[in-house]
């Protein structure tokens, strides 16, 4: 590690290879922590959410709200409407939401066993599963989204400015600016890593980091 923070390069393999194999010895733990636990579903005028520990959780709709969509993985669910995005946490055993701006669109979601994403022309959202939060990111208002890759233990959305990680460990989103002329020239995405590689350096993110490790 330099003074700058950066790997160096004799220690890039070791310091990826070290991360896998923290992976694999806990893969079967996690795996078997992220059994299905919630359930999710719509009645007139109200969603209901069920586990194991809460019993039944009803939230109203408003008289003019849309629902769009739903669903639910491991220990949480969501459910997308035209003026919320609605999360159900096995952990926390109560809903939360999150208000959406004034005709802000939806544009994508994902949901996975720890967490879930949802992506509109304004921000991102994530929904944490361990403790049935929200947290957001705004984008620029130049700022697209160009690609996205996720696993069961994170996600990265790649921008036209930067990359925008998230795992259900951190307290937020954790971002990486691009340099004006880097481009990105491949993603790896395995054993619970997604590497992306530009035209200047490496960058690894992953459940097990505190944010983004950077190799040139």
């Amino acid at each position: 590690m330099n003074a700058l923070g950066t790997a160096s390069p004799p220690n890039q393999l070791c310091f990826i290879a070290c991360l896998s194999l923290s992976w694999l010895l806990s893969q079967d733990v996690t795996r078997a922590e992220l059994q299905p636990e919630v359930t999710v579903w719509l009645e007139s005028g109200q969603a209901v959410a069920t586990s194991q520990l809460s019993g039944r959780r009803e939230i109203p709709l408003g008289a003019q709200e849309v629902v769009i969509s739903s669903g639910m993985n491991g220990i949480n669910g969501i459910v997308v409407t035209s003026r919320r995005l609605l999360g159900f946490s096995s952990r926390a055993l109560t809903w939360s939401k999150k208000e959406l701006d004034v005709n802000e669109k939806v544009l994508e979601r994902k949901i996975l066993p720890s967490f879930s994403l949802v992506r509109t022309d304004r921000h991102l959202y994530g929904f944490r599963g361990v403790n049935g939060l929200w947290l957001e990111e705004t984008l620029g208002v130049r700022e697209k989204v160009t690609r996205f890759h996720s696993n069961d233990y994170g996600a990265v959305f790649i921008t036209n400015e930067r990359l925008v990680g998230f795992t259900p460990l951190l307290g937020g989103f954790a971002s990486k600016l691009l340099d004006v002329h880097e481009r990105i020239v491949g993603v790896e995405n395995d054993n619970g890593l997604i590497l992306v590689s530009t035209t200047k350096r490496t960058l690894v993110f992953g459940s097990r980091l505190s944010g983004w490790e950077e190799f040139e």
